[in-house]
């Protein structure tokens, strides 16, 4: 187990709840029992303490433990709730597990319960905070990919990409919805892909997949409205070692656009041919220099003309 299990106990009867407090410590070494006689207090000691599972008795005085249950799940629906009763009808269990109790257990008055009794409540607890984990991992992975610009997903490692998974900013990339694309109503190799790139993505990335890594890859996407955009994408295989050989059986990676880069890189190589066209000009003198005016460059007529070497 996970660290420490806070036990709420309800039961009336002070004899059976000290009792069962006893054992129930007694059998497991991460169990720690909270003792409350009254349903009217339960709500008041989950609120205020770390409470990881109800144990409630049926009969109390003035109510059910049913009834308790269902003030319970209405303030914390996913708290483990285990009805530890003597009444042992069917009816009772019928209607305990109707309403959804976690789990049922009739007293039986032996010692030998509460070691099976303290089982059930561990899985239990157990169970709910490895769903916790789970529900933690999908929010932060939410809110990762939520702020990521681009698109995260997975897909089947054949021709044409057929997606398994999207998720993040695809209408903004792309013009197409997350739910489009992952349903393969829109096809990301088949109509999304530039027609042009499609052979060099597909073979730059079955060269990576050979290889054992990670693949990287620019290419052009034709958006829902027409326009021609650049996309950068990395990713890696996913591997199934079924027969006692890995087979790739999926692909995981991101896709981020990259046509703002692609324009400053052209423009960039523009201005290059331009300066190399000047500098290179056998009819001009060029030279560059720095801040202080000492001479970082010249051209080769400059250089000829003072008859002197760069």
């Amino acid at each position: 187990m996970d660290g420490l299990i806070r036990v709420l106990y309800v039961e009336s009867g002070p004899q059976f709840r000290e009792l069962t407090t006893e054992y129930l410590e007694r059998t497991s070494d991460v169990i720690d029992v909270v003792a409350e006689p009254h349903p009217d207090d339960v709500l008041s000691t989950i609120r205020n303490d770390e409470i990881d599972c109800v144990l409630s008795d049926y009969e109390f005085p003035e109510s059910t433990g049913l009834e308790l249950l269902g003030a319970v799940r209405e303030e914390y629906p996913g708290l483990p709730f285990i009805l530890f009763t003597g009444t042992g009808s069917e009816a009772v269990a019928s209607e305990a597990i109707s309403a959804g109790v976690t789990d049922y257990f009739q007293k039986r008055g032996t010692e030998d319960q509460y070691a099976v009794l303290a089982n059930r409540i561990e899985n239990a607890v157990e169970r709910r905070r490895t769903d916790q984990r789970a529900d933690r991992r999908k929010r932060r992975l939410e809110t990762l990919i939520s702020n990521l610009p681009g698109t995260v997903y997975r897909c089947r490692n054949e021709q044409g990409w057929p997606m398994e998974y999207v998720a993040g900013e695809s209408e903004a990339l792309v013009g197409y919805s997350s739910e489009a694309l992952e349903t393969n109503e829109v096809s990301w190799g088949g109509e999304v892909l530039h027609p042009d790139d499609r052979a060099q993505v597909w073979e730059d990335v079955q060269t990576a997949i050979d290889g054992g890594e990670q693949f990287e890859c620019t290419y052009r996407v034709v958006t829902a409205d027409g326009d021609v955009r650049w996309m950068w994408e990395r990713g890696r295989p996913v591997t199934d070692s079924g027969d006692g050989e890995d087979r790739v059986t999926a692909l995981e990676g991101f896709i981020t656009d990259v046509t703002d880069s692609k324009r400053r890189e052209r423009e960039l190589r523009r201005s290059e041919r331009r300066f190399r066209a000047i500098f290179d000009d056998p009819n001009l003198l060029v030279g560059l220099l720095d801040t202080d005016g000492d001479i970082v460059d010249v051209n080769r007529t400059a250089a000829e003309y003072v008859d002197l070497d760069r």
